[in-house]
């Protein structure tokens, strides 16, 4: 397998193939000169480095007050291979767990067909304003879809197994899109070991959390408000369901719920500090 053909295994493409090799045969370089010497336009170029830069085969850093691009070194390569490996193992688990649900949603394919086309395997939708989700994937589906909302704030009750048992590398990935996007969430958790854990990287991961006694407010499934919609679901167990409802009106009555909790959460979170 000649070197370029491997690269483009790891997911470059044809001209980060060439910029990459540019940069490990010449050395640290300035895009104006790996633009020119690859004849590409000095826009696209920028576009290109930040591509690589972001799948960790170049490193940036500052020269005479002038940004320099190097590519990383072999054995950082093999690091990378590495890190992949052990993603793919974990995807392959994670299809392994849910081979016995794939084969009941193709049993239930038969005879969802005789209905609308408004039905899939895992996922229906009433008029556009209410959705209903089924199995892991569609719930994932559901969480992935809150970060298309517009809205800057989400609410939340409940930590629910999708973070601690099911989702794997899903949930890191989840958290560090929505902190990209700005989304700051509030939080109101029963008080177990996992929303402690959770609580501690509130500063890491744009977020204010806030404890409550288990035993009093118990919590096995989520809540999310986020604008005029509200998203809940549970993967307690097998079981895997959620909804997806955009009402004002509802929202704003489950906003109202959820700030006069707040404000009593404080107390319960203070008194358990102090």
């Amino acid at each position: 397998m000649g070197i370029e053909h491997f690269l483009r295994t790891l997911g470059l493409t044809e001209n980060e193939t060439r910029a990459y090799l540019y940069l490990l045969t010449t050395g640290a370089c300035v895009a104006s000169i790996i633009a020119k010497r690859l004849n590409i336009k000095r826009t696209a170029m920028y576009a290109l480095l930040e591509g690589l830069e972001q799948k960790e085969m170049i490193f940036k850093f500052e020269k005479n007050g002038v940004q320099h691009f190097d590519a990383i070194k072999e054995d950082e390569i093999v690091e990378i291979c590495e890190k992949k490996a052990k993603e793919t193992q974990q995807i392959l688990k994670k299809a392994e767990n849910l081979r016995g649900e794939f084969q009941t949603i193709r049993k239930k394919r038969e005879s969802f067909q005789k209905f609308s086309q408004n039905f899939t395997d895992s996922i229906l939708e009433i008029r556009g304003k209410v959705s209903y989700y089924q199995g892991l994937e569609a719930v994932t589906n559901l969480i992935n879809e809150t970060l298309e909302l517009p809205e800057s704030e989400q609410l939340c009750f409940g930590l629910n197994s999708y973070h601690t048992e099911m989702a794997g590398n899903d949930w890191k990935n989840y958290t560090e899109k929505r902190k990209e996007k700005g989304m700051f969430v509030r939080s109101i958790q029963p008080k177990t070991l996992v929303s402690e854990n959770y609580q501690k990287r509130d500063g890491k991961e744009l977020r204010k959390t806030r404890l409550v006694p288990a035993d009093q407010f118990p919590g096995s499934c989520e809540i999310n408000i986020i604008g005029d919609t509200i998203a809940m679901f549970t993967t307690k167990k097998t079981e895997a369901i959620g909804m997806k409802i955009t009402n004002k009106s509802l929202a704003q009555a489950l906003k109202s719920l959820f700030e006069l909790a707040w404000e009593k959460a404080k107390e319960y979170d203070e008194n358990r500090t102090a």
